[in-house]
């Protein structure tokens, strides 16, 4: 991540935080040792991030052209999950450690087709899951397209509502 662009005002995305602001740095006391830390500003609060050492789960806000480019991967045919809730568990975690907008994309995509699917459900824990991807992204392209949470979830549903068509069309 180009740290020179973490600065107050930036937006930046936390795997499981969300989308946050930067609202400016502080120190703080741990122990004897004095370190700085961004004060980001999120929906639910406030968090510190380290200054020296950003986690790779932590990434600035996509561009308006990678929003784009996503949609049209969520607009595609959904990709098959496992059958099995345990696996398709294992699965959407381990796709979870990788917070690209990308991955976000087709998971809430793949997800999504599964829950529309006659015959098909979710588990709790994914249902859950779809639920935090799919907020997160939409909080995500409100900042970037700068647009109102209402015009973010219609976007989000067309594409989707496209996806889930392409399915009962195979």
């Amino acid at each position: 991540m180009d740290k020179d662009a973490l600065k107050k005002g930036a937006w930046i995305v936390h795997r499981q935080h969300g989308v946050g602001q930067i609202e400016g740095t502080e120190e703080k006391k741990i122990g004897n040792d004095v370190h700085r830390y961004f004060r980001v500003k999120v929906r639910e609060g406030v968090y510190w991030l380290p200054v020296k050492n950003i986690p790779d789960y932590v990434r600035v806000v996509s561009s308006e052209n990678q929003f784009q480019s996503v949609l049209k991967i969520i607009r595609q045919a959904p990709e098959e999950m496992a059958e099995n809730y345990k696996e398709r568990e294992r699965d959407v975690a381990e796709k979870l450690e990788n917070s690209t907008l990308e991955v976000k994309g087709e998971l809430i995509r793949d997800l999504q087709a599964r829950r529309m699917t006659e015959g098909m459900k979710l588990s709790a824990l994914n249902e859950r899951q779809l639920d935090a991807l799919r907020m997160q992204f939409l909080r995500e392209m409100v900042v970037v397209l700068d647009i109102n949470m209402e015009e973010a979830e219609e976007k989000l549903d067309k594409a989707l509502r496209k996806s889930v068509s392409k399915l009962a069309a195979e």
